[in-house]
């Protein structure tokens, strides 16, 4: 695609509860690649009272043009109010969504209201639940995006599915890094970044290294990343302080200069992973990834058993410490898989290809239709007992600063949500299926 002269606007809706996470290195690459193409990025974040704030992304992704949307009422009232007030202060040609719920009931407000722009969502995940949500509100998305294939065709397999040219896939990238990984001897550096969660089984983290520590016990254990495990890898760090090195939440350059470089091996135990920026981000130094057999690991192409890493069953801590003992006693064999790792980032998920991908998405459904409402359907808000208008009560939270509080981020700011139980049972389905023929 040319490059064009000619500046639009896209307007990405973030959560702001982790600044560290794979969705935030997408936005970066957006940031870094569509300005060639003629597009500005402004990214709208989510502000909570407790867990969203975006201090946290604009410090860690200081090159980003950030605007607040302020929830911090705690209401659903209050975040459809922001989102609304964010995207009419921007005035976008596309805002584009990543993952919070209540931007939906904003944009069929603005819709009904005569304000066009275009809505399109991207579907970061593999798992039922978000690709069910798209699916539940295409009569409001201009285009649908997903960055893995294997959601892209499960949606595609609804009866009910999106319009041909208002869907698409658009793989992830990450940007080769000019430096060769040289094994060092009587040493060898297994990896973990990302969020130590229970979504992304990082219980798993403790259970490998012990196993690891009995086959291979000259291998160290380095682990970047903050969650709800961060206490159990902190503790571990202590009793195995020559083994074991917790790093907490590390910054792009910091993961680029101090902890990629010096791995042989990243380990990986989610059981779900719709392309994993850290994978990648390793691969592009030539550290050889040792992952579980998530869904959609076939399909995606990014890691090829034996080939571009090596793979376990989910959950089977053995087998990871296995195959990672392998790679450490075969030195050839790890040295070919890590000059394969780097050769398939090149050849096949290069930020060129990233960004040209992504502007011809973008103006392809700047050419599509708007999709406009024709009447108010979906509305959420209700009335209270005394048919005081809920628009008026948030007005007033926010004056008399009354606040709703939370118990966790995706209580705060909620995350795509699906209301229809047979559309998520359909689409479950076929993600199961999918997987059973991988």
């Amino acid at each position: 695609m040319i490059p064009s002269d000619i500046k639009r606007k896209v307007l990405v809706l973030y959560s702001s509860a982790s600044a560290a996470c794979g969705i935030g290195t997408w936005i970066e690459n957006l940031n870094q690649t569509l300005p060639l193409y003629g597009w500005d990025l402004v990214v709208g974040l989510a502000w909570g009272r407790k867990f969203h704030d975006p201090k946290q992304v604009e410090q860690l992704r200081s090159q980003l043009s950030t605007v607040r949307m302020d929830g911090r009422t705690g209401t659903e009232e209050g975040r459809i109010r922001a989102i609304e007030k964010t995207i009419r202060i921007v005035e976008p040609d596309i805002v584009m969504l990543t993952c919070l719920d209540d931007a939906f009931e904003a944009v069929r407000r603005l819709r009904c209201n005569r304000q066009y722009f275009r809505f399109m969502v991207v579907n970061h995940g593999n798992v039922p639940k978000q690709a069910a949500c798209l699916l539940q509100h295409r009569d409001l998305i201009d285009m649908a995006i997903c960055v893995s294939r294997f959601s892209f065709l499960a949606m595609n397999n609804v009866k009910e599915h999106f319009e041909k040219e208002r869907f698409c896939h658009v793989p992830n990238a990450v940007p080769l890094q000019n430096f060769k990984k040289k094994r060092m001897l009587n040493r060898f550096c297994v990896g973990y970044a990302g969020r130590l969660d229970v979504d992304k089984r990082a219980v798993d983290l403790l259970p490998f290294f012990l196993e690891l520590n009995k086959i291979c016990p000259d291998a160290e254990l380095w682990v970047a990343g903050q969650g709800e495990r961060a206490g159990e890898i902190t503790t571990l760090a202590g009793r195995f302080p020559d083994r074991v090195k917790y790093f907490g939440q590390l910054t792009t350059p910091e993961l680029n200069t101090t902890f990629y470089p010096s791995l042989d091996v990243l380990i990986h135990f989610s059981p779900s992973e719709a392309w994993g920026y850290s994978i990648a981000e390793a691969m592009s130094f030539g550290v050889v990834p040792v992952v579980s057999d998530f869904r959609g690991r076939k399909i995606d192409e990014l890691i090829i058993e034996r080939q571009t890493g090596m793979v376990f069953p989910v959950g089977n801590v053995k087998a990871a410490a296995e195959a990672v003992c392998e790679l450490f006693e075969s030195p050839d064999y790890h040295q070919r898989m890590s000059v394969n790792t780097r050769e398939h980032i090149k050849q096949n998920y290069s930020l060129k290809k990233f960004g040209e991908a992504w502007a011809q998405a973008l103006s392809l459904c700047c050419s599509l239709p708007v999709l406009t409402m024709q009447k108010r359907t979906g509305i959420r808000s209700e009335k209270s007992r005394w048919m005081v208008g809920e628009g008026f009560l948030e007005s007033m939270r926010s004056l008399l600063r009354r606040r709703v509080t939370h118990a966790s981020p995706g209580e705060e700011w909620p995350h795509f949500r699906c209301n229809s139980p047979l559309l998520l049972k359909q689409i479950t389905a076929i993600m199961a299926s999918l997987y059973e023929k991988e």
